[in-house]
């Protein structure tokens, strides 16, 4: 009888045993990243209100301004490039989260991308908080972007 008892008692006392050993604590030293996608800037993107004329392109360390006209399309960077063989684009690069263009003679762009729709879509902004533009990449439908 005293073995039965036992017996019985004995899946109780390993579900509690289970239990006790599948419990854990959030540890605070553990930092959590909700969303740790990382988008590109790299490649071709239209500006909200600019569409019909200008095109950005980025590469890895250039900023290209190509200009244009939407009835007649926009070049590729190389045909821009052969037209206008002394536009050498302007130095990006990234310190920390803020990108920073060189606009020359001392001039610096310094913006936050706020990536949108996939990284489709980039919100500019301002060192003040302030939304400076909005960048979709060519191509994409603006107004199916939230």
């Amino acid at each position: 009888m005293k073995n039965l008892k036992a017996l019985i008692q004995l899946p109780f006392l390993i579900l509690i045993a289970l239990m006790f050993v599948q419990c854990s604590y959030p540890d605070d030293d553990v930092e959590v990243f909700e969303n740790t996608e990382d988008f590109s800037i790299l490649g071709r993107w239209q500006t909200v209100g600019f569409e019909e004329t200008i095109r950005y392109e980025f590469t890895a360390d250039k900023r290209f301004a190509i200009y244009g006209d939407s009835s007649v399309g926009f070049p590729t960077l190389e045909e821009f490039m052969q037209d206008n063989p002394d536009l050498n684009g302007n130095d990006w690069l990234y310190e920390g989260d803020i990108v920073v263009v060189d606009l020359n003679f001392g001039n610096f762009s310094r913006l936050l991308p706020d990536f949108k729709c996939n990284g489709d879509v980039i919100d500019w902004i301002s060192e003040d908080g302030s939304l400076h533009s909005t960048f979709y990449r060519e191509g994409h439908d603006i107004l199916g972007c939230n």
